[in-house]
């Protein structure tokens, strides 16, 4: 196996190798392979504070691992802009991932959904993905009183956009709680949940004494985390934010059947009302293509 890309922290510290099958593993599961003689052109180091992965003396340069890396600051950006990095020179490494990504997807023979022109998932992946949650879809959008294909169609756009750093993701698990990332399958931000448990949109365990009105606000995201990434309540705050977002504009117009501004506003925040609203690329998509999908998955 090769090593086309790594993940490191904000101090440049390596910690997940992703591999020529787009499989993706810890540093530690890194260290035990290479042992094995598993990885190419890589080597294990044992230090005091640790092993760590090594590129081996005299590789290449594409093979090596400062060439291959990629801060997971930034691969978090380009979750919502998959242009971001493709644009920028430099991430040679990100941009053929992505390439083995594009190829595994167009040798499916399936459907593809393009977003921004790049190949990121089939119509039978995501309905495979959503397949599973249609009911809590379907009683979280009952709740707060939106439409279940607007809900559905948000988060088929967040399960789009994830799809290529979805292993990538799960391995780095819980390593940047502390930022306010997001997570779950609705990918919602850690402060977008303190602020609907804040506001009483939605609390997904008011025995949890951490999630009361009077000590949200100290609440460390570590915690809240723990909520957010499970899928019942990723999709229950995908709600609440819907909710909270028409409510938000009702004063000056009524967003309810809006999927093309709400799903423009899902990713940009809650924004400043006015009178006529314009959708991005993006919220036309979500109300053009990934609704119908929604409710095609939905009403099955």
């Amino acid at each position: 196996m090769k090593i086309v890309l790594v993940i490191t922290d904000s101090k440049g510290r390596n910690l997940v190798f992703s591999v020529d099958s787009l499989k993706a593993y810890s540093l530690d599961e890194s260290v035990k392979l290479s042992k094995q003689g598993k990885l190419e052109s890589v080597h294990a180091v044992k230090t005091g504070q640790g092993s760590y992965i090594r590129a081996n003396p005299n590789v290449v340069e594409d093979d090596n691992l400062d060439t291959l890396s990629i801060s997971a600051y930034k691969l978090f950006l380009s979750l919502d802009d998959i242009k971001y990095l493709l644009s920028k020179d430099g991430y040679e490494a990100y941009k053929k991932y992505l390439t083995f990504h594009w190829r595994s997807i167009e040798e499916r023979g399936e459907h593809v959904i393009y977003i921004d022109s790049y190949p990121l998932i089939t119509n039978e992946q995501v309905t495979a993905k959503l397949k599973p949650y249609r009911n809590i879809v379907l009683s979280a959008a009952k709740r707060f009183s939106i439409d279940p294909y607007t809900l559905g169609a948000i988060i088929i756009d967040e399960i789009s956009r994830v799809s290529p750093w979805e292993e990538v993701l799960d391995k780095l698990g819980k390593s940047f709680v502390g930022i306010n990332t997001s997570a779950g399958i609705a990918q919602v931000k850690v402060e977008t949940a303190r602020e609907l448990i804040q506001k009483r949109y939605y609390n997904p365990n008011p025995s949890d004494s951490k999630l009361s009105p009077k000590n949200i606000a100290k609440t460390s995201r570590a915690h809240l985390y723990t909520y957010v990434e499970r899928a019942r309540h990723s999709i229950y705050f995908a709600a609440a934010r819907i909710r909270q977002t028409i409510d938000h504009w009702a004063y000056m117009t009524d967003l309810s059947d809006r999927p093309e501004i709400l799903g423009t506003l899902y990713s940009q925040g809650l924004g400043n009302p006015k009178p006529n609203p314009r959708a991005s690329d993006r919220g036309l998509q979500i109300s053009q293509e990934f609704y119908l999908l929604a409710q095609k998955v939905l009403k099955s």
